[in-house]
């Protein structure tokens, strides 16, 4: 004889309980009046859902291969604006040359924001410059040249070993 069968003498506890306290509608059969039987599985602790450390770098590897395109496009335009920022700011041996102003030219470009100057010098030829240091405009700052005066002029990270027609990154008056 089964253990929980209605013909049992001995009826359990729960058997005699009304069905509205200890079952639910669902475990409970309405024609026979008998109890589903319900595979109950014990109380087991659960694992957490513990992560390897490599897997977790595996995860993280996975994503940056996917994302790689990005990844590499990010890095090439950092790169141009940092070989920009180094050609115009950068001078870490302070090369510079001691020139003689005899003429500045304002060079402006199709793009009204871009206005270059040209200076004539006596001894170092042709010198070109594209930005006003600190933050100055540069149309005001080459107005304020005076010809015949001497100009020591910091060369630019990309011409720094041209000893003519190069880049200037800052002019600085030499007073005698």
């Amino acid at each position: 004889m089964k253990k929980n069968s209605p013909r049992k003498k001995n009826v359990s506890k729960k058997r005699n309980t009304s069905k509205n306290k200890s079952y639910s509608e669902a475990n409970y059969i309405a024609e026979t009046g008998a109890i589903k039987k319900i595979n109950k599985k014990r109380y087991t602790r659960k694992k957490k859902n513990k992560v390897d450390f490599k897997e977790y770098l595996r995860k993280i590897a996975k994503d940056i291969w996917r994302n790689r395109e990005v990844i590499i496009t990010a890095a090439v335009i950092l790169g141009v604006f940092a070989s920009i920022h180094f050609m115009t700011h950068y001078n870490p041996g302070n090369e510079s040359a001691i020139c003689t102003v005899t003429s500045v030219e304002i060079i402006e470009h199709e793009d009204p924001y871009a206005i270059s100057g040209e200076f004539e010098t006596e001894e170092c030829g042709i010198i070109t410059m594209w930005h006003a240091p600190d933050g100055e405009r540069i149309y005001p700052y080459l107005q304020n040249f005076k010809t015949g005066k001497k100009y020591r002029a910091y060369k630019s990270f990309d011409s720094r070993n041209d000893e003519f027609d190069f880049t200037v990154i800052r002019f600085e008056e030499i007073k005698e």
